[in-house]
């Protein structure tokens, strides 16, 4: 079973590898130029060697701008996993009959889908393992960048939530072929499942934990996850920051005048403290939710009389 699964999906194995060398190169080649400028080796990025200089922090930001527009796609990475691989797994099957000639031989039902499911599911985890712990490295080559909720997108590409998004794609797209049984109808499905699913827990991720209030200036709240802003006024009223503020002008001055008439500023927050406990939270969630897709995708495959 083994070798008819590397058989059957050799295809899907190899370019997910090919993808993971070429993305690994990139952040290679790019933290090697990082570490240059930090050493004082790389000229371009910090004139004269002295550290700091201010051209040393220019030229480290220009080259994580260079790599950006890669981050922002990271996150969906995982969805290649869910429409080539868990999609067509069992739809395709179903479609061209084999699951007749499959399900009658020697290998049991439950057998044949074990090895072929849990083989994959392992592959799909383990790519998002090495995806995320090549980003986590790189990012750390850049001061301020790494484990914090600064960015929306480093949250899903780094640690353990890229293992648990690859996981429940691939899992996702198997209970779609299972339930439709057409690989096209699977893999839109899967689609809009996994952008909904990403949308929704997007909006859950502030409230994974009672967030933190401060009232003034709080230096924890740097590369915080904001969940509101605002100011408080005398009398204890809790403005919005783009409210107007009586007596003071719009625009410039205003932050100024709303503090000399007693207005005070004041965020809610999740600390950077509480990335990895977000990061387990967020896990456990796609865990369980992939749990119960497998449970569709097995069900339905071992109970389907036909």
């Amino acid at each position: 079973m083994l070798w008819l699964t590397w058989r059957q999906h050799r295809t899907q194995l190899l370019v997910t590898l090919g993808f993971l060398a070429v993305l690994g190169g990139v952040l290679f080649l790019s933290g090697q130029i990082a570490v240059g400028a930090a050493n004082g080796e790389t000229s371009l990025y910090c004139y004269g060697g002295g550290v700091p200089c201010r051209e040393y922090d220019a030229g480290l930001e220009d080259l994580y701008q260079e790599i950006y527009p890669l981050i922002v796609l990271l996150p969906f990475v995982p969805l290649l996993a869910g429409v080539f691989w868990g999609a067509p797994l069992l739809a395709r099957e179903y479609e061209r009959n084999t699951h007749q000639l499959a399900w009658t031989q020697s290998v049991g039902r439950g057998h044949w889908l074990a090895v072929k499911f849990g083989v994959l599911a392992g592959c799909a985890m383990l790519a998002g393992l090495v995806s995320g712990q090549m980003f986590g490295r790189w990012l750390e080559m850049f001061p301020g960048k790494a484990e914090t909720f600064a960015e929306t997108s480093y949250f899903g590409a780094v640690g353990i939530a890229p293992a648990a998004w690859w996981l429940f794609a691939f899992t996702l797209g198997a209970a779609a072929g299972v339930l439709v049984r057409k690989t096209l109808p699977a893999i839109a499905i899967t689609v809009a499942v996994f952008l909904a699913a990403s949308i929704a827990l997007l909006l859950m991720r502030p409230h994974y934990a009672e967030p933190v209030r401060t009232i003034g200036p709080d230096a924890a709240a740097k590369g915080a996850l904001i969940v509101k802003v605002g100011r408080v006024a005398p009398d204890g009223r809790e403005l919005n920051s783009l409210d107007d503020v009586p007596g003071c002008p719009r625009g410039l001055g205003k932050n100024a005048c709303a503090q000399a008439a007693g207005y005070q500023d004041f965020t809610v927050y999740q600390p950077t403290s509480r990335f990895w406990r977000f990061q387990w939270t967020e896990a456990g969630i796609l865990f369980a939710a992939t749990a119960v897709l497998g449970g569709i995708a097995v069900g339905g495959t071992v109970r389907r009389r036909r």
